[in-house]
């Protein structure tokens, strides 16, 4: 019986997209539903949180998620390439401190900005991985 995730980067995908759903649901369990976009004072493991913050967790993780289960891994290559470099580029916006007005992230060395560079950065690699060697097909070239 073959696996419907056939490919590295849609393993991947779903399972960093259910880190991202359960980081989501757990971060309305700690701000509840109020306060969408101030700063709650609330975090998660040093992180901020806030109601629009759960938002884009729980967001991220359904369309990894559902990046995961496309037919052609070359989709889910290419969301997984495009939102991480989406995180690359929060976090550079975070580290100019251009990123607290718009999601409430203090500081311009906030633990929030280093696991955007990181989590952005491995995406983009994640989505840049080869495709399983078992696909590939070398036709012999005849006498």
């Amino acid at each position: 019986m073959t696996s419907p995730l056939r490919h590295p980067a849609q393993l991947g995908a779903v399972v960093v997209g259910i880190v991202y759903l359960a980081v989501g649901i757990i971060g309305f369990a700690v701000t509840g539903f109020t306060g969408w976009v101030v700063d709650t004072r609330e975090d998660m493991l040093s992180f901020d949180l806030n109601g629009f913050h759960n938002i884009v967790h729980f967001g991220v993780g359904a369309i990894l998620i559902g990046a995961s289960l496309a037919r052609y891994p070359a989709i889910t290559q290419g969301i997984l390439i495009g939102g991480g470099l989406v995180y690359v580029l929060a976090a550079a916006l975070g580290f100019t401190g251009n990123l607290g007005e718009l999601l409430s992230i203090d500081g311009t060395f906030a633990s929030d900005n280093f696991l955007h560079l990181v989590s952005g950065s491995a995406a983009v690699l994640l989505g840049l991985l080869g495709g399983d060697v078992s696909e590939r097909r070398i036709e012999a070239v005849g006498p």
